[in-house]
């Protein structure tokens, strides 16, 4: 477990809580595969062709979900075998955060997309 830390400039330090939880969320697989299994149950070629991400990438991304506690993953005895995975309810608590950074992306799209063009043109001169 983590200390706590000692003042408010160490609140992002490295092994602080809040920086294990931004570096999780700042993970663009981590937020697209939330998104899907905020739908519910899907298996991993079913993730893997709806991301567009290597298998190996998915892999390693649905194993440390998994081990931080916010993904299951359910291996069904059939042949040939099934693999499900879907968000345990603490993964849940992450989707009205993820909502909220899809919102924020698509609100300030435009405003963003214009301070670039501004940019790129200062930059030319």
């Amino acid at each position: 477990m983590s200390t706590p830390p000692r003042h408010e400039g160490e609140i992002y330090g490295t092994g602080t809580p809040t920086r294990e939880a931004v570096d999780r969320i700042a993970s663009r697989w981590t937020v697209l595969i939330t998104h899907v299994l905020e739908g519910g149950p899907t298996r991993f070629n079913d993730l893997k062709n709806r991301l567009g991400v290597s298998g190996q990438v998915l892999a390693r991304t649905l194993r440390d979900l998994e081990r931080d506690g916010l993904v299951a993953r359910r291996v069904y005895p059939e042949v040939p075998v099934r693999v499900e995975y879907e968000l345990t309810s603490l993964g849940g608590t992450m989707c009205p955060v993820v909502r909220e950074i899809r919102q924020w992306a698509e609100l300030t799209a435009e405003a963003i997309g214009e301070a670039r063009a501004a940019y790129d043109r200062g930059q030319r001169s």
